[in-house]
Order: C-alpha cells, then sequence, then structure tokens
C-alpha cells in the first residue's frame, strides 16, 4: 500500500503497530515536516479557514487547497497526512439541533448558541441522523473519501462529546449551575448523549473515515484498527466529586468503544482530574495540554513521567515560542520510556536534520 504524500506508508504502519502494542520498533514514534517548495497561499490558508470553507460548502475548493499543501509538504517520520471533514469544534451540538455560526470578521471558528432554556421541554437528547450539520458532514466525508484514494487518509472529526456537547447545548454558567441545582437533569442527559455516541461514530465510519479498511487516523496518528480521540475540556471546572459523578463513566466508555485510544487532557484546572484519567485502564495515549500562557508541554515532566509510570504513552510537542527541537528530544530521551512516547512537531529545517535526528535515536533506544 503506497500513498502519493507518503511513499514509506508501509515502514509506518509497521512501527505504528509495534507501537500500539507497546513493543518498539528501531526508534520512539517520531512527527515532523519541512516544505519542499514554497506555498502559494501559506499553511495558514489550508488550516485557518477549513471550518468556515466546510460550512460555506466550499468543499471542492478546500480539498483543492490541501491537495496543493501536501504536494508541497515532506510529511518526515511517522505522521500520516490526512484531512478530516470538521465544521468546527462544537459540531456535535450541532449534531442535537444547535445552529453553527460563523463571523466574517472571524473565520477560524464556528460556534452555537445555547438552546437549552428549560430542561424538561428539551430532554430526551436524540440523535436524528437526518439532522442537516449531520447530513452535511457526511457528504464532505465521501467527497474527501473519493479525493483521498491512494494519497492520503481521511481524518475522524473532533469529538466535542459528552459533557463538551452539554456545555454548547447549554452554555458554561448555566450548566454549572445545573450540575449544583439540577443533577438529575445533567445525568439523564449524559445517559442520553452516552447511547448516541457509537451510532455517530458508526455512521462517519461508513461514510469513510475507516478510509475502506486502511485504518483510522487523527493528528497524524495511525492505527490499522479502531483509532479515536477523546476529550472533555469542561471538566475544568468540575470538582472531582462532580467529574466522577457526571462525567468519567462517560469518558470510560468512549474509550472502551476504541480500540486504540487518546485522552485530550486540557489546561492546569484539568489537573485535579489526573489520577482518575491515568487509572483508566484500556487508555493508549495521553496528551498533556498545558494551555495559553502556560510553559510548553515538554516541559511538564513531572505530568509526563506520572503517565508513563500508569503505563501510558505520552504525546510531546513544543509551541509557538518554544518549539521541539532535535536537541530537546535527544535531552527528552533520556528521561523518557521511548516505547511510550510520541515526539511530535520537531523543528527541522529539511528532512537531511531529521533524518540525522532519526539515526541517533536508533543508536541511542
Amino acid at each position: 500500500m503506497r500513498l502519493k504524500y507518503k511513499p514509506d506508508f508501509e515502514e509506518t504502519k509497521k512501527r505504528w503497530s509495534y507501537f500500539w502494542n507497546k513493543h518498539l520498533y528501531k526508534r520512539p514514534i517520531v512527527m515532523s515536516g519541512c516544505y519542499k517548495n514554497p506555498l502559494k497561499n501559506g499553511p495558514s490558508d489550508v488550516f485557518s479557514l477549513r471550518y468556515y470553507r466546510a460550512y460555506n460548502e466550499l468543499w471542492k475548493q478546500q480539498i483543492k487547497i490541501f491537495n496543493e499543501f501536501a504536494e508541497s509538504f515532506d510529511f518526515l517520520g511517522d505522521g500520516v497526512p490526512s484531512f478530516a471533514p470538521d465544521f468546527g469544534p462544537d459540531q456535535f451540538a450541532a449534531f442535537y439541533g444547535a445552529g453553527l455560526k460563523f463571523s466574517e470578521d472571524s473565520k477560524n471558528t464556528s460556534w452555537v448558541e445555547p438552546i437549552i432554556d428549560d430542561w424538561d421541554k428539551f430532554l430526551p437528547l436524540k440523535f436524528n441522523p437526518k439532522n442537516e450539520t449531520f447530513q452535511k458532514i457526511l457528504e464532505y466525508t465521501r467527497l474527501i473519501t473519493d479525493d483521498s484514494k491512494g494519497k492520503y487518509l481521511v481524518s475522524d472529526i473532533d469529538k466535542h462529546s459528552n459533557i463538551d456537547t452539554l456545555l454548547a447545548l447549554k452554555g458554561a454558567e448555566k450548566l454549572c449551575v445545573d450540575l449544583c441545582d439540577r443533577p438529575e437533569k445533567i445525568e439523564k442527559a449524559m445517559l442520553d448523549l452516552r447511547k448516541d455516541f457509537p451510532e455517530i461514530c458508526r455512521l462517519l465510519y461508513n461514510a469513510g473515515i475507516d478510509n475502506s479498511g486502511i485504518g483510522t487516523t487523527h493528528y497524524g496518528f495511525y492505527s490499522e484498527k479502531r483509532f479515536g480521540v477523546v476529550q472533555a475540556d469542561f471538566i475544568c471546572m468540575m470538582s472531582p466529586e462532580m467529574f466522577r459523578r457526571f462525567v468519567l463513566p462517560a469518558i470510560e466508555e468512549e474509550i472502551e468503544y476504541y480500540d486504540y485510544s487518546y485522552f485530550h487532557f486540557d489546561g492546569p484546572g484539568a489537573l485535579p482530574h489526573l489520577d482518575d484519567i491515568l487509572s483508566i485502564k484500556k487508555l493508549r495515549v495521553f496528551q498533556w495540554q498545558p494551555g495559553e500562557s502556560q510553559k510548553p508541554n515538554f516541559l511538564w515532566l513531572d505530568v509526563l513521567k506520572k503517565a508513563q509510570k500508569a503505563g501510558k504513552a505520552v504525546h510531546v510537542f513544543g509551541n509557538s515560542k518554544q518549539p521541539l527541537t532535535p536537541e530537546i528530544v535527544k535531552q527528552l530521551h533520556r528521561e523518557l520510556d521511548p516505547v511510550n512516547v510520541v515526539y511530535d512537531g520537531i523543528a527541522v529545517k529539511d528532512r537531511r536534520e531529521f533524518e540525522e535526528l532519526e539515526r541517533w535515536l536508533e543508536n541511542n533506544s
């Protein structure tokens, strides 16, 4: 199996297979990239407007722009070139009737206005497969799938499911109040969402996210089996007791749904829940996202080592102010278990510099 934008895909598949099975194949997983030739409109045009174009059904235009980017880009290491049919972070809420909104002055993201005022009038929550936004995502997925064959893979969508869906449907302040004043309604709503999750995933996979049996991908990660990213950003506003009651069961079920899973753990406010997340046996990859104005992910060695001690792989990366360089990777390699780490977004100027790092890792693993 060859992909136009990833000629060494077979070797990449082999390395990911070793990773998911907790074995080392020559070196740890490393992902990077650089431009082979200049890109006409710049990388920001490829990704920053993807939600806006998806929402406005500029699908063929977006696919063309992605292909122009992929033609110009050298996907180094183990990251798999892919593109997701995303409509924005609140798309799960749109599946339940909320309307996605964009501003012409801020085209980089979308949002929804809360639509739940009275729980008694809105419950039970029930996903309708004929929902307009969902049907558009399926149509867009099929279009990307047709274009992707032999070139790249279709990525899973960004699933702000479980409590993040309620956050979008109700609004943060009112949801916080309801957690205290109407906990039985939150429990009922969460149960409704949990029941719908597998069906939503099944329909998305059948539309093309399973890549005709080739495998699944997200964030450049790849698995021949069913791989998915789980998150619950709202937990930064919850006590451990509330988290365990309302959200942890949903997270555990989503992780159980996948063959291999990844948890996106976002912001210092989430740290009180770290032990609970790391205790989930089937969770394979833990991503610590420190948040704005924080030191980069790779400097939180205490969190990364704690996750590895719990048997999880860690996703390691830098930020715009402090990128993850080859020298930093070499330093971290002495601290972190190479079987349970993914180094991502390594800042290199060309393929030669990246291959030098690969050789060093192979010789020192």
